[in-house]
């Protein structure tokens, strides 16, 4: 099943236990754990669920209920794609292009800007003005 949640317009913990009959889902990978760690202490991960993050838009001390945590047997799982082993890059590369060969890949572009328009690029996805990727030119 593929759903999609608008995280600005519904209420993400509440749509997720909809879609999952109140028992959450097995794997949440998301760029914020600053907001989305927020949702664990309301039920969106099975027992034994993951979230696995990639960014935070808070980039100091972010507060995590460890008693949801323990109680539930949760994990969180981090990486940066920068850090990933040239086997694990390959294997991601290979995937994608796949993917992408395949036509299963979709992309949503929200913006272009050109590249004397980069400062208002990084202000577009800064305030999250835009769904979908913003793509810069030459």
């Amino acid at each position: 099943m593929a759903e999609t949640i608008d995280y600005k317009h519904e209420v993400v913990a509440q749509r997720v236990k909809a879609l999952t009959q109140g028992r959450g889902v097995d794997v949440v990978i998301d760029m914020d754990f600053s907001s989305t760690v927020r949702l664990l202490d309301q039920g969106v991960l099975r027992p034994h669920g993951q979230l696995v993050c990639y960014g935070s838009n808070e980039t100091g001390d972010v507060a995590v209920n460890f008693r949801t945590l323990l109680q539930l047997s949760l994990g969180l799982r981090f990486f940066l794609v920068y850090e990933l082993s040239p086997a694990d890059r390959s294997r991601c590369v290979a995937e994608l292009l796949a993917l992408l060969s395949a036509g299963r890949l979709q992309h949503s572009i929200g913006a272009r800007f050109s590249l004397d328009q980069i400062a208002a690029a990084h202000e577009t996805v800064e305030a999250g003005r835009e769904i979908g990727n913003v793509v810069i030119s030459l």
